[in-house]
């Protein structure tokens, strides 16, 4: 009795539906992710400001004419201008995802912790909705060279919740793994359609914004679609 005891302590649910002991992830997990996530958060924002303050056009104007880079349509003047205001609206893009990155780091393990500690004085479960979640956007983001991830980080999530709502947290594993790249890809459309309209070319710039914008949703609604099918079979299996 005590050896069946101790494995509905330290593994799934009881059959009966009562989660009061369950916890899948030990909490170094959440250290380790939050910790990550905020490293690479903060060299982003490093790299962002250093694009922002070291990159002007004097530099963009070096670079296009010893390489000797042309862009249909545009005068090599016309380049460097529109460059230079790309390249400023890109940087304070990276600048934004990485500060995004690093306060969302920091959030979770503070999050987690609350959450850990009211679990032990209550009972409950661990594995909350959105935790999980972010454990199934980690999971895609550490396979990503595999096509498909994200039906692994969809497949994680419901595996670590538990319960019927698998092809809702699948999907919300997918939306949360490309949400990430969103405020970068914003400020990217910002940038074609700056450099766009310093060159007279705001109807080019606004093209290359849209189809940015594009490709994103495009990848959020497949991602969110893997995650879901992710998340139905893991369902289904378990």
């Amino acid at each position: 009795m005590t050896n069946v005891e101790t494995v509905q302590e330290t593994g799934r649910p009881p059959a009966d539906g009562s989660t009061d002991s369950y916890d899948p992830v030990p909490e170094i997990v959440d250290w380790l992710v939050g910790l990550v996530t905020g490293v690479i958060g903060l060299v982003l924002t490093v790299i962002g400001v250093g694009l922002y303050t070291q990159v002007d056009q004097a530099m963009i104007t070096d670079v296009v004419t010893e390489e000797g880079v042309e862009m249909n349509g545009l005068t090599q003047s016309e380049f460097i201008t529109a460059s230079g205001q790309f390249v400023d609206w890109f940087a304070v893009g990276v600048i934004v995802t990485g500060l995004v990155s690093a306060v969302g780091g920091a959030a979770f393990i503070a999050v987690r912790r609350r959450t850990r500690r009211r679990i032990a004085r209550e009972g409950g479960t661990t594995a909350t909705f959105w935790a999980c979640t972010v454990y199934g956007a980690v999971m895609t983001a550490l396979v990503s060279f595999i096509p498909g991830s994200a039906v692994l980080g969809g497949g994680t999530a419901a595996y670590l919740h538990d319960s019927n709502s698998g092809v809702r947290i699948g999907t919300a594993s997918g939306v949360v793994g490309t949400a990430l790249t969103l405020p970068l890809v914003a400020f990217l459309a910002v940038g074609f359609i700056a450099g766009g309209g310093a060159v007279g070319e705001l109807t080019g710039g606004g093209l290359l914004a849209a189809l940015v914008i594009g490709g994103e949703l495009v990848a959020l609604t497949i991602n969110a679609g893997l995650g879901a099918c992710g998340g139905y079979l893991a369902t289904w299996l378990l």
